[in-house]
């Protein structure tokens, strides 16, 4: 009788116990699979266009709103609050319309874009920044909802190295009797870059040297470039001027300037030995000057 009891005591327990597990599930699953009974907006996607952010340039950025909701949401506002960290927008600025756009209505389970044109500062540092969005939206009863967005926005570095040099070489002797190419560069951008290195090329040009290494570069730091030049042909040349370096995100970038170098002293020198011009010929068979 003893033993009896006990099992049915076991029994009892373990059916308990399975009740309660079965009713959390219950409890549970629908919460976890099932939609909120209001309109429930996230972003689901933020892009940029031109693709790169840089220092003092416009750019749109284009945020996706999804509803995720079972209710369709109406009067969609979304605001550029600010950036995070600071009481206003920081390095940014709106452009145009203002921080406050309006979609009329985004149904349940559907997306709407919002496209938002803004600048960045001249003097914005590269780096990741943080904007602050209020989204705001009703139902069709006019129960209110408020959500709270922040996106990331990264300010890549825009071509921080320069090329100051002319668009056209004229080919002149020194005083030491040869022909330079001079030109510089310098960094005018807001951060140090490492790795700088500059080479030059054109047809029919030979250079005492094409290419030189500089490394690291500060934030406002120029240095020359000089290489002795000889054409076997007078006339113009083509070529490029190209710098590479590393920015401050380790990219490696790359800026090219076309030049054209002029060899005109070869030209004169090729007239006084050449073949005689029209002039010349009419002197010499008309006078006898020259024969």
């Amino acid at each position: 009788m003893k033993e009896r009891t006990k099992t049915e005591i076991k029994t009892k327990s373990l059916l308990s116990v399975l009740l309660v597990v079965i009713l959390l599930l219950l409890c549970l699953t629908p919460t976890a699979l099932a939609a909120p009974e209001q309109p429930l907006l996230q972003i689901s996607s933020v892009t940029f266009n031109p693709a790169t952010v840089s220092p003092g340039k416009e750019f749109k950025m284009v945020v996706t709103l999804t509803n995720h909701g079972d209710y369709d949401a109406h009067n969609v506002t979304l605001d550029v609050l600010s950036q995070s960290g600071v009481t206003d927008l920081g390095v940014f600025s709106m452009v145009g319309s203002g921080s406050h756009f309006y979609r009329e209505e985004i149904p349940s389970a559907e997306s709407a874009t919002i496209e938002i044109p803004m600048v960045t500062s001249p003097n914005a540092e590269a780096k990741n920044y943080n904007l602050n969005l209020q989204i705001n939206c009703e139902t069709s009863g006019g129960s209110v909802y408020n959500f709270t967005e922040t996106v990331g926005i990264v300010i890549n570095e825009s071509d921080s190295m320069s090329i100051i040099a002319p668009d056209r070489f004229v080919l002149t002797e020194n005083d030491k009797g040869v022909t330079p190419v001079e030109f510089e560069i310098a960094n005018f951008g807001s951060n140090p870059v490492r790795g700088v290195q500059v080479s030059v090329s054109a047809d029919g040009v030979d250079f005492t040297k094409d290419y030189q290494y500089y490394g690291t570069f500060e934030k406002d730091d120029n240095d020359d470039f000089s290489a002795d030049v000889t054409t076997a042909e007078t006339g113009e040349f083509p070529g490029k001027i190209t710098v590479k370096y590393m920015d401050s995100f380790n990219n490696e970038r790359m800026i090219e300037k076309a030049i054209t170098i002029v060899s005109e002293e070869a030209t004169s020198q090729s007239t006084e030995s050449g073949e005689e011009n029209f002039f010349q010929k009419f002197l010499r068979v008309v006078f006898g000057i020259g024969a």
